[in-house]
């Protein structure tokens, strides 16, 4: 096995609380904070995880206090930790940073960031912002820090508030042709992937049964090979996949047409 890369954590962050803005601006990263009362745990490792499968990386390297990064086994869970401590893909597509005041911060390409955060960057924020305004009493620094990533624009929440043209408006429209038989599992899977990129680059962001639906599919195919050569016993088989779409889409009254 590989030893693991060094100098990772300096060339990711910028001080125990942020990421370095030459790291970020490599390939066009975002940042979300996300709530982390317990510091490091299992759902900050598993949003890395989830993250990584997207951009095909399976391994994970730990980094605490600027040691050398350590990998963590493919199964093993993390120590309960407060923090700063920095999870980290090994390509350095995307990353987490549990601070130990009670949020972390997920940060990495679009792609990475379409498996960590499935309702989107600006989503999370949104989401951030709320949790702050709640616990402003208790963690007084929250709020600050909300304001530092405020959600950029509207979310959608209803097909009727998506707006023409937009990423969003694609997804849903290769839904609803998916659904009607008009596409195969493949070609639905490459080009709603496409729009999902699409909608990530330009910070579309969804909320409600919108994001509800959207959030589904996605999960559907990362369980679906594309290539039906690759497929295992327990993946997502084509007719899976008509009826989870259709689903999605009965959801949103699309079954006609698009939004």
């Amino acid at each position: 096995m590989n030893r693991p890369p060094t100098g990772v954590a300096q060339r990711v962050l910028d001080g125990p609380t942020a990421f370095s803005p030459a790291w970020l601006a490599e390939d066009g990263k975002a940042v979300a904070p996300v709530a982390a009362p317990s510091g490091l745990d299992r759902a900050l490792l598993e949003r890395l995880r989830t993250g990584g499968r997207v951009v095909g990386v399976n391994e994970v390297l730990k980094c605490v206090d600027g040691a050398a990064p350590v990998r963590l086994p493919p199964a093993g869970q993390p120590t309960l930790e407060r923090g700063p401590v920095l999870l980290v893909l090994p390509d350095l597509s995307g990353a987490v940073l549990a601070t130990g005041l009670g949020y972390a911060l997920v940060a990495g390409t679009s792609r990475f960031l379409g498996g960590a955060l499935p309702g989107g960057v600006n989503d999370a924020r949104a989401r951030f912002a709320r949790h702050a305004r709640r616990l402003a009493g208790t963690h007084p620094g929250l709020p600050a820090v909300a304001g530092r990533f405020p959600p950029r624009a509207h979310a959608w929440k209803s097909p009727a508030e998506v707006a023409p043209g937009s990423a969003v408006a694609g997804q849903l429209a290769l839904m609803a042709s998916f659904a009607r038989g008009e596409l195969s599992g493949a070609e639905f899977a490459r080009s709603w992937y496409a729009a999902g990129r699409r909608a990530d680059e330009r910070d579309e962001r969804v909320r409600g049964m919108v994001g509800w639906a959207l959030s589904e599919v996605f999960f559907l195919l990362e369980d679906y090979p594309i290539d039906p050569a690759l497929r295992e016993p327990g993946d997502v088989a084509d007719e899976e996949l008509v009826a989870g779409v259709r689903t999605a889409v009965e959801s949103l009254s699309l079954e006609g047409g698009t939004p």
